[in-house]
């Protein structure tokens, strides 16, 4: 195989029927060459050149002949996951994680450690340690590792290389990619961390066979994916679901705009828990934090949630009721064959994913409403990492 390229460009007709041709394996095999072409279609001579190109570099490999409607029985093929490796990093706020992968998407050894708050040096240090962790412990040929690719929260500059941080935490104003593309030998890219884990959940989690997904990240920034490909907008920052909050222009001309103010990404949940608390509302949440009322997380919320805390289910069917509306506007506007709810939200369970759905079928049109499904992310905490090793994966399959 070739090496594999990671810079931002287009892919040209062959990269795309590569990539489609390699996807339709990877998810539907084993699977013969008449099926395949059904499912991208392309005709079957097209796909029986691409797939005997992809037998003789490794990354397919036959595997018996399938049942015949008539006439000789076809040869099925499937993809050869170890045919070639993957990095996949999550730069969160709080932490690193990282995953070294094969084609199929399968996790062969995952790290994960603190994320440095002091200076760009100590972040970039962290991830070349956790990169090189994963490399080590998974014991494979370094020759077959393809690439690196970086999730990070914040504002990126994926051509330079850098992330400005808002959270709190050290910015990196040095060029990440390529000083770890140095240091592995190997191609690295940065997207940001919302699209990144969209992209894993089209991949290889909830969003797959739709032509159109929407990932909701927290409430606080939306994925978009469109015919397989990250929409980007622009100036590459598309999916922002909220208005500026300086704005003072009150309810004079455009209503209450409080669904589309800047949300923390916890939706308010904790604080209205906190809130309900101090008023006097009795909760099993109080029991979890010790009476600790400013202690109380999403987590422990959830935790009451699964309990069937009334106040905790009632606290989250709010928050899940305004993320709904936002929704809502999406699916009007976008008319997604998906939404999928994740960023940690989704471990509410079905109290905040029925609130959302119910206010989808109030808020948006009836033809819109029926068409979309509403599920929540099935990546957990690795959506980001694997999010980003399926982009690498994505360009192994382009340079096939």
């Amino acid at each position: 195989m070739k090496t594999t390229d990671l810079e931002d460009h287009a892919l040209t007709e062959r990269e795309r029927k590569n990539v489609s041709i390699l996807e339709a394996i990877k998810r539907y095999g084993p699977i013969s060459r008449t099926d395949i072409s059904k499912l991208t279609k392309l005709n079957i001579v097209t796909v029986s050149n691409y797939v005997n190109n992809f037998i003789e570099l490794g990354i397919v490999i036959e595997k018996g002949l399938d049942i015949s409607s008539g006439g000789r029985r076809p040869t099925i093929v499937v993809l050869n996951p170890k045919s070639a490796y993957v990095v996949g990093v999550d730069l969160g706020v709080f932490h690193v994680s990282t995953v070294l992968a094969d084609l199929e998407g399968s996790v062969v050894s995952h790290s994960r450690a603190p994320r440095p708050r002091d200076t760009a040096d100590h972040v970039v240090k962290t991830l070349m340690e956790e990169v090189e962790r994963v490399i080590e412990s998974s014991g494979v040929d370094r020759k077959k590792i393809r690439g690196i690719q970086i999730g990070a929260s914040g504002v990126i500059d994926r051509e330079v290389g850098t992330v400005r941080c808002t959270e709190g935490v050290a910015s990196i104003y040095v060029p990440v990619t390529s000083l770890l593309q140095d240091r592995f030998k190997m191609p690295v890219k940065l997207e940001h961390d919302v699209t990144t884990a969209a992209y894993g959940e089209w991949s290889l989690g909830a969003g797959t066979d739709v032509d159109i997904m929407l990932f909701m990240y927290s409430g606080v920034g939306c994925g978009m994916i469109i015919n397989g490909e990250i929409y980007h907008g622009i100036s590459g920052t598309a999916g922002e679901v909220s208005i500026k909050d300086q704005l003072d222009i009150g309810d004079v001309w455009i209503g209450n705009i409080s669904a589309l103010k800047p949300w923390p990404s916890h939706l308010g949940i904790p604080d209205e828990a906190k809130e309900a608390l101090e008023k006097g509302s009795v909760s099993k949440i109080s029991e979890l934090v010790q009476g600790k009322l400013e202690k109380i997380s999403l987590e422990a919320v959830f935790e009451a949630v699964h309990t069937g805390d009334k106040l905790a289910v009632e606290v989250v069917q709010r928050a899940g009721e305004r993320l709904g509306v936002r929704v809502a506007f999406l699916i009007n506007l976008l008319n997604p064959g998906a939404v999928v709810i994740g960023g940690g939200i989704e471990a509410a369970g079905p109290a905040l994913i029925e609130a959302v759905k119910k206010m989808v079928r109030m808020c948006a049109f009836e033809e819109m409403a029926n068409a979309v499904k509403i599920v929540p992310a099935r990546l957990g905490d690795n959506s980001v990492a694997l999010g980003a090793a399926s982009l690498v994966i994505r360009d192994v399959f382009a340079s096939a």
